[in-house]
């Protein structure tokens, strides 16, 4: 949870003094024409319901940091005290060094995003996945939880022993390039020539019966091709706490004690269970396992080991988020809670992607084009900078844009990903954000004194300014509780903005003294909410740009 002074919160114990009112009639006026808003419109017109809204009133004055309350159209509009907010949050961030502190949640979270298959490079579809559940265990986090990153390593099924099947075919050496190469080339040969889709087919069957050569090479095949995809992953500063190998629930007996626990019935030697009149089977008819049963283990496993369980998934596999939820509520019975974010695709101009067929468009080429064009940007933008630090500036630069340009926008919807937005110095972008943090960065490098004078008026660039900055704690909790990043995402652009509209109204460097002292303490609190948001999202700012 988060600790701050909950303005809200204080009002809604104010209000619920005098009449009880709903916790959603109390909230952030997302106008901004006031700050905060009580809506009273049903009590206006009941018997005393004036006399009831004029006490509110009265009792709402009293909070601290708030600067008045009227009556309007229905609401209690309520305004802050911008200079006392501005000095409370000075003074919280020189005791905690951040905005808002937290306290430690007792829930363990587990959260499983990527687990692409180990069989090629990751491409963008699946990077978006990444992206997004890199970012909310980044938010979750911070919001007090004990969160697990975990990866769901699929070593086992069809397409890992179509690559071991293609790996001993053609006996090229063991690199990611050349596995991907014999990868596709067996896809190929399948269609002209069904014996070997029938060598594939026997290969499963000796893995499914712990075949120890076939483990212990498929184990080695899954870890070049793993390590190729989480060193992608790396240079947009994603990682993860737990690898968790599907041989390993196959190995330990723990897939046919799952498949055994949800009292299977069987056809031609195929077992299934009937969810919603329709057949879901758990093995094929030579016994091998499928996938499903596996993912029962492994959340089985989870179930034991956390509070709650939160899975990223592809829009396509909505249907299989239904039937583990399922099985896993409605027939085991587990007590841990269950959530699902799912996500559409994310495309370029090259259109859909495949793994199999080799027209992919690969996270790393989008990583590699995408610091071409920052790199090309900051040589226009900084001649006077030596090129080893222009391409050090490139390099975050690019990380953080495809970041940024991935997760503002809500998972359900889809992204065509384009340079030109994902590298706008003016637009809703990381760079723009970072841009915003290398000018206040600017001002402090010059910072003359550290004085706490506030005895002059803001303006109102500065009280704007002033009033996102207090509102972070609500967009956090609003993030986490819905487990949507890209309301940060919406949140730092606003915040930016907010201090682009005051860095070009408001003097700094030689301004009065009581105005410059507070000035500048406004900025190096403005860098470090946005420092703050800016980890949770994966954008790293920078003190030049």
């Amino acid at each position: 949870m988060l600790i701050f002074q909950d303005i809200r919160k204080l009002i809604f114990e104010r209000v619920n003094e005098v009449h009880k009112t709903p916790e959603n009639d109390v909230y952030v006026d997302p106008t901004g024409h006031s700050d905060f808003t009580v809506r009273v419109f049903r009590l206006i017109n009941q018997p005393d319901g004036r006399e009831k809204i004029e006490k509110m009133i009265e009792k709402i004055r009293t909070i601290e940091n708030i600067s008045g309350a009227k009556l309007e159209n229905g609401y209690i509009n309520i305004y802050l005290d911008k200079r006392g907010v501005l000095r409370y949050l000075l003074d919280y961030v020189e005791k905690y060094g951040k905005y808002p502190d937290t306290f430690q949640e007792p829930e363990r979270v587990s959260v499983e995003h990527t687990s692409a298959n180990p069989t090629g490079p990751l491409h963008i579809g699946r990077a978006r996945n990444s992206i997004i559940g890199d970012s909310i265990s980044r938010l979750l986090g911070r919001f007090g939880y004990r969160v697990t990153k975990q990866y769901f390593v699929n070593d086992s099924g069809k397409q890992m022993l179509s690559l071991y099947t293609a790996y001993e075919k053609y006996n090229g050496p063991m690199t990611m390039d050349n596995l991907l190469q014999d990868y596709q080339k067996i896809y190929k040969e399948i269609e002209k020539d069904k014996s070997v889709e029938e060598e594939i087919e026997n290969n499963l069957m000796r893995y499914e019966r712990a075949d120890p050569n076939i483990y212990g090479k498929l184990r080695e095949i899954a870890g070049v091709m793993l390590q190729g995809i989480t060193g992608t992953l790396a240079k947009v500063w994603i990682g993860f706490d737990e690898f968790n190998w599907e041989s390993d629930f196959i190995r330990s007996g723990e897939v046919e004690k799952a498949i055994e626990s949800v009292n299977p019935s069987e056809e031609g030697g195929a077992k299934y269970i009937e969810v919603g009149g329709r057949k879901v089977f758990l093995t094929r008819s030579d016994g091998t396992t499928l996938y499903f049963s596996r993912d029962i283990a492994y959340h089985l496993y989870k179930a034991q080991n956390f509070d709650w369980i939160i899975n990223v998934l592809g829009e396509d596999h909505k249907e299989h988020g239904k039937l583990l939820e399922h099985v896993m509520k409605g027939i085991m019975n587990i007590e841990s809670k269950m959530s699902f974010v799912y996500y559409s695709f994310i495309t370029l101009e090259s259109g859909k992607m495949s793994t199999r067929r080799g027209n992919i468009v690969t996270l790393e080429d989008l990583i590699e084009r995408t610091f071409e064009e920052a790199l090309r940007i900051v040589r226009e933008k900084r001649p006077d900078l030596e090129e080893e630090r222009m391409k050090e500036i490139a390099k975050v630069i690019a990380s953080s844009s495809i970041r940024f340009n991935i997760i503002r926008v809500s998972a359900p919807k889809p992204i065509t990903f384009r340079w030109d937005e994902a590298l706008n110095f003016e637009g809703n972008s990381a760079p723009f954000i970072m841009y915003t943090y290398a000018r206040g960065a600017s001002i402090i490098k010059k910072k003359e004194r550290d004085e706490k004078d506030f005895s002059t008026e803001m303006d109102h660039e500065e009280e704007e300014l002033v009033r996102q900055m207090y509102l972070y704690p609500y967009v956090l909790s609003d993030a986490a509780q819905n487990l949507r990043p890209d309301i940060i995402a919406g949140y730092l652009i606003d915040l930016a903005q907010k201090f682009n509209d005051f860095y070009k109204a408001c003097r700094v460097i030689g301004a009065p003294d009581g105005v410059y002292d507070r000035r500048i303490r406004l900025i190096e609190t403005y860098m470090k909410i946005v420092e703050d948001a800016g980890d949770i999202l994966g954008i790293k700012m920078l003190e030049e740009i």
